[in-house]
């Protein structure tokens, strides 16, 4: 959504679109950037109008007006005995949050791999009438492994300093692959259960 549209941060989305979602999905929330003075600028990510050009050229003006959000629900591949991909986070201290993405296998061409600070916002704060899982911090996009084996394997690891708007006990380390389109194929959490 706009940053200067905070009717559209009060608006429940359609039903075709981003949340609110069942324990099985995810949605993501973006604020993009508006003028500095926008009612929502302290959230906004230069990253998310980034995002919106991958996905689309005309996705920005959906987003000017309420209720804000798109249908961009992709099915999330099925976990691969090929591929294994996970994220882990440090505690948070003194502003910042360790957070490390592992990724091992081959992915499909063009894949990229993402990592983020989400807030996690519950029904009736700051005025949502939806939960919300609201990108903070976001680093990407990264190199994936170059072929099979260990040795190929990637484990980038960030110190992620949240904004000061953000409420750090709300804070979930979150990394994604997108596909060449811009499209999330695997998303995990630091709240995921690890993998086997």
């Amino acid at each position: 959504m706009s940053a200067d549209c905070m009717d559209c941060w009060k608006a429940a989305p359609p039903a075709a679109g981003a949340g609110p979602v069942g324990a099985t999905e995810w949605s993501l929330d973006w604020i993009a950037p508006a003028a500095d003075d926008a009612v929502m600028a302290p959230g906004a990510l230069s990253e998310a109008g980034d995002r919106l050009a991958r996905l689309g050229a005309g996705l920005p003006a959906t987003l000017a007006t309420p209720p804000s959000a798109f249908d961009a629900r992709t099915v999330l591949e099925a976990p691969s005995a090929k591929r294994r991909f996970y994220v882990h986070s440090s505690l948070p201290h003194s502003g910042y949050m360790g957070v490390q993405m592992h990724a091992t296998g081959v992915w499909p061409a063009g894949s990229t791999g993402w990592v983020a600070l989400v807030e996690l916002i519950p029904v009736g704060v700051r005025d949502t009438v939806v939960p919300r899982r609201l990108v903070r911090v976001l680093v990407g996009p990264l190199a994936l492994p170059a072929g099979p084996g260990a040795k190929n394997a990637v484990a980038p690891l960030y110190g992620l300093r949240w904004p000061e708007n953000a409420h750090a006990e709300n804070l979930v380390a979150t990394a994604w692959i997108e596909n060449a389109d811009g499209r999330i194929t695997q998303i995990a959490t630091d709240r995921c259960a690890d993998p086997k």
